[in-house]
């Protein structure tokens, strides 16, 4: 019998009760110390998931260990207990102590997985239990429903719990990519390092016996023989639909569909074994003529005479190990498909709600990605795409070639070890700081979000003379790559900080954000990323207190200031109050296109094979002519609207573009915005190439016939190699009166036409734009210093200030 629900009063007084709770709880643990050898683990399915495969692993390597697992019941209990494990009840005073007294927690799912009221101040890995094929739910908004300043205080605390995971761990890159969106938390708290409940399944892909072993415990638990001999080896085929957030599970066979199955069933002397979500159990029991109520819940059901079966949570309570007893499995949106990919074997998608399933809950991904196309509707649909992927023909080994490249996309170490890994990163974040990284140079290019610009540029010059010095790069994606030699560290991880604390030097080009203060022996060096035509900062129209206040404590965590120009220097100084020193040497990452440029009579000229070279590098066609367009962002709307969409490119390109004068038009998205994909680029066309992800944008420079941009700073690294320009501004007056406005009389100097419409580009473009005195008056008040050698200038300039050793690191 259901409990009678909570009226206002009561479920405002237990809500006063958890932030007492939690309050009190919280003070205890400035005084309660914690043991670095005592461990606790947690797992709302029980004692399973990946928790155990760590716990295992941490049995196994140190006898010393003290674990202890947190349960719900007795039967949870005698689990652990049989594991070596010291078990107590989660809620108990006992699970409260346990956690609050523990050096290191793992969970899979949430913090209820153990004492919720014991994690403040602890260290956590949180595991997850699964590849995210469906969109996860942000467990603030679930754990705090209901109105009132408790529910704003809940949620603050829950946040701040969130904050001491330490360790989220994940299969691959693209599953890590999930959950630091779904989880709001830094890139550097997350990691892939293969799923600790894998590993099993893993193994038992490399090892038939293993998965001979975990078919004989199946048909062990659906009290099955274990000697198939007579009738030949059965097919068991495990179905595994989702949960659907307690709404009706549209998967359900009809009695006709029900009746077609077992006849499948028997006529192929297969097995259905059917495993609904935990949450979703018993809808399919009815269907197939045995009530769930009519047994006994521990034990498993057999419906339709012998050959449907269902395997509930509370017989096998993880199925992963139990994986490799399957010939193939039917699931909609389950990650256990991605579990069981590894072992190779088919896998079909039945999704009659795929349509509604998406807008509802969301996919990470279109189904038809991760199914390779192969979506059943219906239950015949589905029978008959299994007949034919356990034939053996053709079809079977399509589906085993799709499993086989599905587990490859979410399992970047499909040879199994998570385990091992975690438990060692685990233990090597224990670590002081000083035993992880070492001193040395901290980069920082646009938040970490690129390896480029000015810090790429002094990196480079650095390593060149300081070959043994640890160069540590600041990257927000394990896909972004690093110069050689250098170390890349994920932002917001404790290597991160670690690094950015004990660094002599460190070269960003943006702020630094996370309260970093420097340190007595540290000097910062702000090379920031492009002379400034819009306002920056203090000087920018309607700048509030707490701007200006961030902004003055900003610049004084500089020890210098990279300047392109005196224009620089000058705004530099009123932009952000800046008093320190100003190092005036030209731009590091403008010195390739300096050195691609030669003096001519007509002006300054790229040097052909450079050009040539650029222009291989973004696989232009040999004989096309090139608009490189790069706009910058506009601050008045926010992500993707943020991009420009006041040029139609795909219309640009295609009228640009003709058999007697072939052109490529480049694209390049501002990096607070990406790829221009609002405007429907059709990239990958021939015409267009989208260069925005490209590391080095001096690639397009080189290649442009013509550059076009609107108001981005790139416009002075294009005058250093004499680019041709052009200036595609139809909001000009709305973004010069209203957006940032201008630091100088932009239209009177411009070293290229101001165009309103695509057609007046078009016919600037046809026409080519010619070097000019305006052009030569731009670059000699914008790009005086850029001799090719601005990187050797300051890296003189850093040792003589004794940010780097004095002579040669060689």
């Amino acid at each position: 019998m259901s409990a009678a629900p909570k009226s206002p009063m009561q479920a405002a007084f237990a809500r006063f009760v958890t932030l007492a709770t939690y309050a009190i709880s919280v003070l205890a643990s400035w005084f309660v110390p914690r043991r670095a050898s005592r461990w606790v683990f947690g797992s709302w399915v029980g004692v399973g998931e990946g928790a155990l495969a760590v716990a295992r692993v941490l049995r196994a390597s140190d006898p010393d260990a003290e674990i202890f697992w947190t349960v719900a019941d007795d039967a949870e209990a005698e689990l652990a207990e049989a594991e070596g494990f010291t078990a107590v009840r989660r809620s108990s005073w006992a699970g409260f102590v346990a956690t609050l007294t523990a050096g290191n927690i793992v969970i899979t799912h949430g913090y209820g997985d153990v004492n919720r009221f014991g994690i403040a101040g602890a260290s956590i890995t949180h595991l997850g239990h699964g590849v995210p094929l469906k969109r996860l739910h942000h467990h603030l908004a679930r754990s705090t429903d209901g109105p009132g300043f408790a529910k704003s205080i809940l949620r603050r605390i829950y946040r701040l719990g969130a904050e001491r995971v330490q360790l989220y761990v994940t299969a691959s890159v693209t599953v890590a990519e999930r959950v630091r969106s779904a989880n709001g938390v830094l890139p550097g708290r997350v990691q892939a390092l293969g799923d600790p409940r894998d590993d099993i399944v893993a193994a038992q892909a490399r090892d038939r016996t293993l998965a001979e072993a975990a078919r004989l415990r199946v048909r062990e638990l659906l009290e099955l023989p274990a000697d198939e001999t007579a009738s030949g080896r059965e097919r068991l085929v495990l179905y595994a639909p989702t949960w659907r957030d307690g709404a009706a599970d549209p998967v359900v066979p009809t009695p006709e569909e029900a009746m077609a199955i077992s006849a499948w069933l028997a006529a192929n002397g297969a097995r259905l074994v059917i495993r609904s979500h935990p949450m979703g159990s018993g809808a399919y029991d009815a269907v197939f003529g045995t009530s769930q109520s009519d047994a006994d819940d521990a034990a498993p059901v057999d419906l339709a005479g012998s050959r449907v079966h269902t395997l509930p949570a509370s017989l096998a309570p993880d199925i992963t190990p139990l994986l490799g007893a399957f010939d193939a499995v039917i699931t909609d949106y389950s990650s256990i498909a991605i579990d069981f990919a590894l072992l190779a074997r088919p896998i079909v998608w039945f999704a009659p709600d795929l349509m509604e399933y998406s807008l509802s809950r969301g996919l990470y991904e279109p189904l038809e990605i991760t199914s390779a196309g192969r979506i059943q509707r219906t239950w015949s649909e589905s029978i008959e795409r299994l007949d034919a992927v356990l034939a053996g023909g053709a079809a079977t080994r399509q589906a085993e070639a799709d499993a086989r490249e599905l587990a490859a996309r979410f399992h970047d170490v499909p040879a199994g070890g998570a385990a091992a890994r975690v438990l060692a990163e685990i233990r090597r974040l224990a670590l002081p700081a000083a035993e992880r990284v070492s001193e040395g140079v901290f980069f920082e290019s646009f938040e970490g979000r690129q390896v480029s610009c000015n810090p790429l540029a002094i990196d480079g010059e650095i390593a060149r003379r300081y070959p043994e010095l640890p160069r540590y790069w600041s990257v927000t994606s394990e896909r972004i790559e690093v110069p050689e030699g250098a170390t890349p560290l994920l932002v917001g991880g404790s290597d991160w900080f670690a690094a950015r604390k004990l660094a002599r030097l460190l070269v960003v080009n943006d702020w630094l954000r996370f309260g970093f203060t420097r340190g007595r022996r540290q000097f910062v060096l702000q090379t920031w990323h492009g002379t400034m035509l819009k306002h920056l900062a203090l000087t920018r129209p309607k700048t509030g207190l707490q701007t200006r206040i961030a902004t003055r404590r900003e610049s004084r965590r500089w020890s210098a200031l990279l300047s392109q120009n005196p224009h620089s220097t000058e705004q530099f100084r009123a932009s952000y109050a800046y008093r320190g020193e100003i190092l005036e040497t030209g731009y590091p990452r403008d010195d390739r296109l300096a050195r691609a440029t030669v003096p001519s009579p007509s002006g300054p000229e790229r040097i052909s094979i450079l050009q040539a070279a650029a222009r291989r590098t973004l696989s232009i066609p040999e004989r096309a002519r090139v608009l490189a367009y790069a706009p910058t962002w506009r601050e008045t709307r926010r992500g993707a609207a943020a991009a420009p969409d006041l040029l139609d490119v795909a219309d640009l390109a295609a009228r640009l573009d003709t058999a007697d004068d072939p052109w490529v038009v480049v694209t390049r998205g501002h990096t607070r915005v990406g790829a221009l994909g609002g405007v429907g680029l059709p990239i990958g066309s021939g015409r267009i190439i989208d260069a925005s992800h490209h590391p080095d944008v001096n690639d397009m420079l080189l290649a442009a016939d013509l550059f076009v941009t609107d108001y981005s700073s790139t416009m002075f690294d294009a005058a250093v190699a004499a680019v041709p320009m052009a200036f595609y501004v139809p909001d000009l007056e709305d973004y010069r009166d209203r957006e940032r406005g201008f630091t100088f009389d932009f239209e009177a100097s411009a070293p290229g036409p101001l165009v309103r419409t695509a057609d007046e580009l078009i016919e600037v473009a046809r026409a080519g734009v010619p070097y000019s005195e305006d052009y030569a008056a731009w670059r000699e008040r914008f790009v005086p210093h850029d001799d090719g050698r601005a990187a050797e200038r300051v890296v003189d300039a850093l040792v003589e200030r004794g940010a780097l050793p004095s002579g040669s690191g060689t």
